[in-house]
């Protein structure tokens, strides 16, 4: 017993003595968060990479292997791959157009149509538009006008507050500065959450991007891998050529006059 009370004293004693945690630093002004943001901006123009992708919408869950080609302002291109490794999807924007080569049928399907952010969003399942998508998953989240802006400080971040009427966006920093979460709302309740995360260590680029909108009960995780930044892309990789035999489709809801030729 008196060994217990003797151990008990002295883990008593060394966590008195462990000191207070360490404070974050004063809350920085708020235009020096805004220069972090836009040297971010500017840092990264182009991606390509290999991503596992988890989507996530009313309780239901899906996961695939994907290989995607991003560059400013909204050019894409995403090959996705079946369970069994094969090619089933591809989908391209580009000059506005997309494209879309459906492999799970004999013979495949080509489809053609404008990009718009709710054609697009059939397959990405996500109601963005190509450039709010390539910016967000090429760490440079979008910034809206606003009227007033503050500072405030959390448990261990730093919090941007930017408002324009009933629309706020928020964008949290650790600190070092290094965004990490923003969140975009109206009437207080928030539209879109985006989580930066696993960043790494030699280039800074997040290897883990959280994509949650609410209000569609949907959640997109992209998990990125064999990463190339900024390196220049090849001329036509943004341009599909499917089989021969495919079929060739004009989108749903689009008539051949509104395609590009």
């Amino acid at each position: 017993m008196r060994l217990f009370f003797s151990v008990l004293l002295l883990t008593l004693l060394l966590v008195g003595c462990a000191g207070p945690r360490p404070q974050l630093p004063p809350a920085p002004e708020p235009q020096i968060l805004l220069q972090s943001l836009e040297q971010t901006s500017r840092r990264w123009q182009q991606i390509d990479a290999a991503a596992k992708v988890g989507f996530q919408r009313e309780g239901k869950y899906l996961s695939t292997q994907q290989f995607m080609l991003l560059e400013k302002p909204a050019r894409l291109r995403v090959d996705v791959l079946s369970l069994f490794s094969q090619l089933a999807l591809q989908l391209t924007v580009d000059q506005g157009e997309l494209q879309v080569f459906l492999n799970t049928t004999v013979p495949g399907q080509f489809y053609r149509g404008p990009a718009s952010a709710e054609v697009l969003a059939r397959f990405t399942r996500l109601p963005l538009d190509a450039a709010e998508l390539v910016r967000l998953l090429l760490y440079d989240p979008p910034l809206s006008d606003y009227q007033s802006i503050a500072v405030e400080m959390t448990a261990d971040r730093y919090l941007l507050r930017l408002t324009i009427g009933d629309r706020e966006q928020q964008f949290l920093f650790d600190e070092q500065l290094q965004l990490r979460r923003c969140l975009y709302l109206r009437s207080e309740q928030p539209l879109m959450i985006v989580d930066y995360g696993k960043f790494d260590e030699t280039d800074k680029f997040p290897r883990r991007i959280k994509i949650d909108m609410p209000a569609q009960q949907t959640k997109v995780t992209v998990n990125f891998s064999e990463v190339i930044l900024n390196k220049p892309t090849k001329a036509g990789r943004f341009q599909l050529t499917p089989p021969a035999n495919a079929v060739p489709l004009i989108l749903p809801g689009f008539s051949p006059d509104e395609v590009r030729s």
